[in-house]
């Protein structure tokens, strides 16, 4: 809805019958009277009723605030301010069976949290939105997209939204604060439950993924629009500080991501009709695959997931995929096909699926109030030493910026490139490394091995770098190396799978692993 350029054009529409919306593609199809008789109408344009900011003092702050972060920072030393809201109003909770979107349970009433950080004056906001699906992976409000984006976001000047979409997260928050976050509720019946805490001692036996009796997952869909049509309704400046949002792109991480997948393919061209434009302009999924899940939760729990169907949208979509993806979500499901013209997928070889180091990560003592259980390993100098420090973070912000210059310019995002694979594996080269994918200095020219899992199934990746003597026998000096990888880089700037951001970024991660290596410093 805020920009009315489009390409392509709304597809594979068509009226199948008087009054019903079909969709030709994979997407799901749904029922389109009007708004005041319609409840899938009624909750795709209904905006949520706001309450906020949510005061903060001594005994009580928001979740994930950055002066509680791992290495505390106020956000007010970057002309920015990090707000709470409260929004509440109705769901419904869905089922797509027969490829139809049908209402199973209506007009539930919710209470959920977005956590806001914008630029504390309206000349210094871009206008862009990003809204993230926060990660439930961990049992709490994981803000993934912020861990990997913040300093650049608030570079920019951009506007990043965190939105709760889980039960197990508000049952996190009921734990961080109980008196602060009373008032959220997923519940769809009434039912005495005791919150989930996990045992410090025993990590192996807390699973984030359980049910929370009572609640639904399945309310996270109209949740989420609803976050959309309150951007782009009055009532979403005072959340915005009196700025505009003028660009709103939707993404998620890994879990998140499969959520950004389902929500994309059953429910943008609803909204979008329904709206009469799209609520979100854009769409980035970082390392979630391609894979779906059910629109309501499964009473058995775990992580329940479907095939992804990646229909055509009128709006832009990219896929970022790490080369630690294959190994949680299989090669096969990652393999190059043809795609709609909307839509890119970027897989880049030698990244982990996650980054274990962020500093933005609430701190330990924030996770065990919460009720789960941080990562303490990072704290042994060691285990930081093992892990594979190629980020992924410069391609996740170039996607961003190609999502904003496709909505807002009709700039098409960089092509899709993907991973060779050999007999349903991903394929190396004789240093050991990944080939094909999106590809940069720093892999052109390695510094070693960088694997994307440091054992079947894990999350972060651990790196082989090659001794000093191979170093200088290599690329000779510390600057006759940077120059190799800025020479490769300036290709991808030109290509646009890297912005100048990243680019320094790289430059950075090329020193600290030639300080582990023993290279001599510059000059």
């Amino acid at each position: 809805m805020h920009h009315p350029l489009r390409r392509p054009t709304l597809v594979g529409l068509s009226l199948a019958c008087a009054g019903v919306l079909a969709l030709t593609t994979a997407s799901t199809a749904v029922a389109a009277p009007s708004p005041a008789t319609d409840p899938i109408i009624a909750s795709l344009t209904a905006v949520p009723t706001v309450e906020g900011p949510v005061a903060q003092d001594a005994d009580s702050h928001l979740w994930s605030s950055m002066e509680h972060a791992r290495v505390p920072f106020d956000v007010a030393d970057r002309g920015y301010v990090e707000e709470e809201y409260f929004l509440s109003g109705t769901a419904n909770v869905y089922d797509n069976a027969g490829g139809r979107l049908q209402v199973s349970t209506a007009d539930v009433p919710y209470v959920n949290n977005i956590l806001v950080r914008r630029p504390a004056q309206k000349v210094d906001s871009s206008g862009v939105v990003l809204v993230d699906i926060l990660n439930a992976s961990n049992g709490f409000p994981g803000e993934d997209h912020w861990r990997r984006m913040w300093d650049w976001a608030m570079e920019q000047g951009h506007t990043v939204i965190g939105v709760t979409s889980k039960p197990i997260q508000v049952d996190a928050l009921k734990n961080f604060d109980a008196e602060r976050y009373a008032d959220l509720t997923w519940n769809v019946t009434d039912v005495e439950r005791e919150p989930i805490i996990a045992d410090p001692q025993k990590h192996s036996t807390f699973n984030p993924f359980l049910v929370v009796p009572g609640a639904e997952e399945g309310l996270a869909w109209d949740i989420l629009t609803q976050v959309g049509t309150l951007l782009d309704a009055k009532e979403g400046r005072a959340v915005l500080g009196g700025q505009k949002a003028k660009t709103v792109l939707l993404m998620g991480q890994s879990q998140s991501g499969v959520y950004l997948n389902t929500y994309a393919s059953n429910f943008h061209t609803a909204v979008t009709r329904a709206n009469r434009g799209p609520v979100f302009d854009g769409y980035l999924n970082t390392v979630g695959a391609v894979l779906e899940r059910p629109l309501q939760q499964s009473p058995q729990g775990g992580f329940v997931t479907v095939p992804g169907s990646e229909p055509a949208l009128d709006v832009p979509f990219i896929t970022v995929t790490a080369e630690g993806d294959p190994g949680l979500f299989g090669a096969a499901t990652l393999a190059a096909k043809d795609l709609p013209e909307n839509r890119r997928h970027w897989q880049v070889p030698a990244t982990p699926h996650t980054d274990l180091l962020s500093p933005v990560i609430p701190a330990d003592e924030e996770i065990y109030q919460s009720g789960r259980l941080p990562n303490t390993a990072v704290h042994n100098p060691a285990f930081r030493e093992s892990l594979n420090p190629y980020p992924i973070e410069p391609t996740v912000i170039a996607a961003a910026e190609s999502l904003v210059n496709w909505s807002k310019r009709n700039k098409d995002a960089a092509p899709s490139k993907w991973f060779e694979q050999e007999n349903g594996a991903l394929a190396r080269d004789e240093t050991g490394n990944v080939t094909g994918g999106v590809r940069y200095g720093l892999l052109e020219h390695p510094l070693g091995q960088y694997r994307g899992a440091a054992a079947p199934g894990a999350v972060y990746g651990s790196v082989d770098l090659m001794s000093a003597d191979e170093f200088a026998r290599t690329y000779g000096t510390r600057e006759a190396y940077l120059a190799l990888v800025t020479q490769v880089d300036a290709v991808q700037l030109r290509a646009g799978y890297l912005t100048d951001y990243g680019a320094a970024h790289f430059q950075s991660v090329a020193n600290q692993l030639m300080d582990r290596i023993g290279v001599p410093a510059a000059g």
